[in-house]
């Protein structure tokens, strides 16, 4: 069967949105990097990606082509994975995960255009040279992670007012720790709060990880928006519960598995924008004169039922200004 036969029936059972192919919907091929687990992405809005493509005109296994590989948190892998799509040439590589996928598309090609999804401080970490004008081929999406981090530590304060100390919980596997380690520390500065940072280097000994810092005295827990934390939420949220932290995330899943409260950037959107950035570059644009976006949607999400278990009432202008409460 031919692709104009395919399209038109695509067309007549409604798999493509009427008048959204020929010139402005081409036939494009995405590569995916991904230096998470496949799962970690697939949880965390890759499904929002495709279908906004789909929005666009795009439709998998018609003018649509996704090839992906995952490196499962070893960024070794990363180089390997990023020659192999190369060879596949596509039209554009979408890079998620740590930014290491991003710097191992980047070294492999410097001409297919890259979209990132999730870059923390994409300038600092030499993705672009600016966020208004990237240069190059690459550019993409911001999570603003590391402000976050810091509104994540007041919030914290907010709900549990008397804390002195808070265990931060730091992925050592992610270069882009340290630019959230310093803006969740200022934010400690000002409230004359004391940090105690420990590296989850082995989520096997996540229990001893959360021990040790109870028994020094942490009294909250405080998790960066680190990607290859996410995976690690309901373990988390478990053993924060079972300590009697309190307890916040970047990660809405957080406090869907027993957490106290996520607050952070809304991942789909993320991809969301993302397959914006696609479309545009397979129409014509270039990812140098495509700004780095940026979140607009954050979500505050708190779990009544986790605050209960630990004897904390939840203040009324948090519960006022989440957009999800548990009960």
């Amino acid at each position: 069967m031919t692709r104009f036969a395919l399209v038109v029936i695509a067309l007549a059972i409604g798999l493509i949105p009427t008048g959204s192919i020929g010139a402005e919907a081409p036939h494009i091929r995405v590569a995916v990097l991904n230096s998470l687990h496949a799962s970690v992405v697939a949880r965390n809005g890759f499904a929002a990606f495709v279908e906004e493509l789909r929005r666009f005109g795009y439709v998998d296994g018609v003018n649509l082509t996704i090839d992906s590989r995952n490196a499962d948190d070893d960024s070794a892998r990363l180089p390997d994975l990023a020659r192999e799509l190369i060879a596949i040439k596509p039209d554009v590589i979408l890079t998620a995960g740590t930014v290491e996928a991003t710097a191992a598309a980047m070294k492999a090609t410097s001409t297919i255009p890259i979209v990132f999804v999730h870059a923390i401080d994409p300038v600092r970490t030499g993705l672009v040279a600016s966020l208004a004008r990237p240069g190059g081929n690459v550019t993409g999406v911001t999570s603003l992670n590391a402000d976050l981090g810091a509104k994540r530590l007041e919030l914290i304060a907010e709900i549990a007012p008397g804390i002195r100390r808070i265990a931060v919980l730091a992925s050592p596997v992610d270069p882009e720790t340290s630019v959230m380690l310093q803006a969740v520390a200022s934010a400690a500065r000002t409230r004359r709060i004391q940090l105690d940072v420990r590296e989850i280097k082995d989520p096997a000994r996540l229990a001893n990880v959360i021990g040790d810092a109870t028994k020094a005295g942490a009294g909250a827990v405080l998790v960066l928006g680190s990607p290859p934390l996410y995976g690690l939420s309901q373990p988390l949220a478990e053993l924060a519960l079972k300590h009697r932290l309190p307890s916040v995330s970047a990660w809405q899943e957080f406090p869907e598995k027993g957490g106290l409260a996520s607050y952070g950037t809304d991942i789909q959107e993320l991809f969301q924008r993302a397959a914006g950035m696609v479309d545009r570059i397979a129409k014509g644009a270039k990812p140098a004169d495509l700004p780095v976006e940026q979140p607009t949607k954050f979500d505050l999400v708190v779990n009544l039922k986790t605050a209960k278990a630990l004897g904390l009432k939840i203040p009324e202008p948090v519960l006022l200004r989440a957009n999800e409460v548990i009960r």
